[in-house]
């Protein structure tokens, strides 16, 4: 296992982490799909159009072409959905980390392996926490694939607690799709307790994509006039 080491972020690792942030939630297109085809709506809604070309036409070839056809829609909608997502991304907080999150009370920290960003992630103060709660957001977690399953994800988050205790915040918390499991697993194993799932829009709804919100509540609770 190759040694690493968790600093700060600076303005020369801005490509890097640009690459890893939208490679990483790439990856979570082909789970997203297949989560959709799991969902009962869309079961129903595949074999009702099956049954009514075959009902309608009589051709079980017509009925297998249009039902491929449907799947790939749906499949690039799932692809289109995530890009709009990243794309949003890169252009609203990652544009400029510096000014994002090191200049506005938060702080932005990097994995570095070989001379290499291989690890991200980010924090910032909630704005309208719940009264009586200081709370800090972790946000961006990525880990590069050809270095996962050496802790890094696990240090990286560390790190945020750490910086949560250190500044005094009350919880740290932080929100995930459903089809990230390894970062539910992640989460849950750390102490991240879930307190929430929504959705963010009506196509997320249809497609069953739904968002979890998870909170850690840091053993020395921070109070109003600390």
């Amino acid at each position: 296992m190759a040694p690493y080491h968790i600093r700060l972020y600076q303005d020369s690792d801005h490509k890097r982490v640009l690459d890893l942030f939208s490679r990483g939630m790439e990856e979570n297109v082909p789970a997203a799909f297949r989560h959709m085809l799991t969902v009962p709506q869309t079961l129903l809604s595949l074999f009702g159009v099956l049954g009514t070309i075959v009902l309608v036409g009589g051709s079980w070839l017509l009925a297998t072409a249009c039902s491929c056809l449907i799947i790939l829609c749906l499949w690039l909608l799932v692809w289109f959905s995530w890009r709009k997502y990243v794309a949003t991304s890169l252009q609203t907080d990652l544009a400029d980390i510096t000014k994002s999150y090191l200049n506005a009370h938060g702080s932005f920290w990097v994995a570095e392996s070989g001379g290499q960003v291989v690890g991200i992630v980010g924090g910032l103060p909630v704005k309208d926490p719940p009264l009586g709660r200081k709370q800090l957001q972790l946000f961006r977690l990525s880990v590069s694939s050809q270095h996962r399953g050496q802790g890094i994800a696990k240090a990286l988050v560390r790190t945020v607690l750490q910086f949560a205790r250190d500044q005094g915040y009350s919880d740290v918390v932080l929100e995930t799709s459903i089809v990230q499991y390894s970062a539910l697993a992640l989460y849950q194993a750390m102490g991240f307790q879930k307190t929430d799932e929504y959705f963010i829009s009506t196509i997320t709804r249809l497609m069953a994509l739904s968002i979890f919100r998870f909170t850690y509540s840091l053993p020395f609770a921070w109070e109003p006039g600390m």
